[in-house]
């Protein structure tokens, strides 16, 4: 078997063991111009025929070095037009990102949404990316000095999310180069990748070449780690998502709760892929999650606090909530302090919260309590003085639960009810002078309860 063969067999094998493409397919590749891109689209055009697939050329201009920039996008355009192939070339200004992070990241992203606007545009399923064995070796020793668990471990995956395929990811660097020089194939060659500020270069230029003297076989070695942990880590997701399907609750708002006491009982290796499970499905991502966020939600359901909030990457918060672990989208929902006077009988549009509060009396020969519900209080209006105030929960506020002789805080009738924290201050409080009557929704004050002598009805209702 000659060298070609080889490679053609090496790709052939990939497409077909990871399902990468299925007869029909449009497939964009991702051309650079370097080494990888260029034998990625050959290899991929000599395999057309025999795959039955149709390729499509898409170049990115990060814009990031103009020296160099005009020149790769003519090589492309040459390249792909040589072979009678469609191309489409795009730049970084013309697509609009939203995503933060450092400027590789965001370049990133923005050539990914380029990408898929094209693949859009020519009606394709997949997006070919020529990422090779030593990049995922690189990949596999770049997150181990980044401190990533298993799941980063796992490097490069052959196929993922959006129709991305890497059909070079088992093919060695030096193998793709000796492939262009037997086939004539010129690349351009990107400045940047010898810039030992950038990590990836250094471990590429400087800890490869000498992890070699130790074992020369170390970019294999490093493969075949990342594939054991994917295959590992695939079937532990695979338990954690039963798991949460069955265990968790999701909320309205897209977050998922946790229950603290199940969770806790989970083997540390599973809570580990739970927690990230639930990241990932509230997110959307686990970029810029390292293990020790993941750690840090660990230790929140561990505690022994009641209630605890954790900022995390993606714009994602995680909360104790009394028995609940909670990984929710971050909501700046602070509610300040708010007061409204009440002069009489009618609706009071609490804006602060959203909600309204209606008043009407009501007059009966044997009022009793019956009818108070969660949206509807009952109260003496023979005690009624207006102006009335409706305001959230202040320090120290306190009040007669109805049904008991004595005096309770507010703050810990909200503690027994186990309600967050945050929703507190959402909570109207009806209050006539400093005397509470009613916190709208839970309980009504004992000295404002309808009694067998009473003669008037306030109906108080909370929409």
């Amino acid at each position: 078997m000659n060298s070609d063969s080889k490679i053609l067999g090496s790709v052939e094998r990939a497409i077909a063991g990871h399902g990468m493409i299925s007869r029909g397919d449009g497939v964009v590749v991702g051309l650079s111009g370097g080494p990888d891109s260029v034998c990625l689209l050959h290899v991929l055009y000599r395999l057309s025929a025999l795959l039955g697939i149709r390729l499509v050329a898409a170049h990115f201009d990060h814009g990031l070095r103009p020296a160099e920039d005009e020149n790769e996008t003519r090589f492309t355009t040459d390249l792909a037009q040589s072979l009678n192939l469609p191309v489409d070339s795009g730049k970084w200004a013309s697509v609009q990102i939203s995503v933060k992070g450092s400027m590789e990241e965001r370049a990133r992203d923005a050539r990914y949404l380029f990408l898929e606007a094209v693949k859009r545009k020519f009606g394709c399923r997949r997006i070919a990316l020529g990422h090779t064995l030593d990049d995922q070796a690189e990949t596999v020793l770049m997150r181990l000095l980044r401190g990533s668990g298993p799941a980063g471990l796992s490097g490069i995956p052959p196929c993922r999310e959006g129709g991305i395929i890497r059909p070079l990811i088992d093919i060695r660097r030096s193998d793709v180069e000796a492939y262009l020089a037997r086939n004539g194939l010129s690349y351009v060659t990107d400045s940047s990748n010898s810039e030992r500020h950038i990590l990836r270069n250094r471990i590429r230029l400087d800890l490869l070449p000498v992890l070699k003297d130790y074992q020369p076989k170390i970019i294999e070695h490093l493969a075949r780690t990342a594939r054991i942990m994917r295959d590992d880590e695939g079937w532990m997701e695979g338990v954690a998502a039963e798991w949460l399907s069955e265990t968790a609750e999701t909320g309205e708002n897209g977050d998922i709760r946790i229950p603290v006491a199940a969770f806790n009982r989970l083997h540390r290796a599973l809570k580990s892929r739970v927690i990230r499970l639930a990241m990932k499905k509230t997110a959307g991502t686990l970029r810029r999650v390292d293990a020790g966020h993941v750690e840090a939600v660990g230790r929140l359901a561990d505690s022994r606090r009641p209630q605890a909030r954790l900022d995390l990457p993606n714009n994602l918060t995680a909360r104790r909530v009394y028995e609940h672990l909670v990984i929710a989208p971050f909501h700046e929902a602070v509610v300040h302090e708010f007061s409204y006077t009440i002069d009489g009988p009618g609706t009071c549009r609490v804006e602060a919260i959203q909600r309204s509060i209606t008043l009407t009396f009501d007059h009966a020969e044997t009022p009793t309590r019956n009818g108070n519900t969660p949206s509807t209080a009952l109260l003496n209006g023979d005690r009624i003085t207006f102006p009335l105030t409706v305001r959230n929960f202040r320090p120290g506020d306190r009040f007669v639960p109805l049904g008991m002789a004595g005096h309770k805080k507010v703050k810990d009738f909200f503690i027994d009810l186990k309600l967050p924290a945050p929703d507190r201050h959402r909570v109207p409080i009806l209050l006539q002078g400093e005397d509470i009557m009613w916190i709208c929704g839970y309980r009504i004050d004992d000295r404002f309860k309808v009694t067998p002598d009473t003669r008037r009805v306030l109906r108080v209702t909370l929409d």
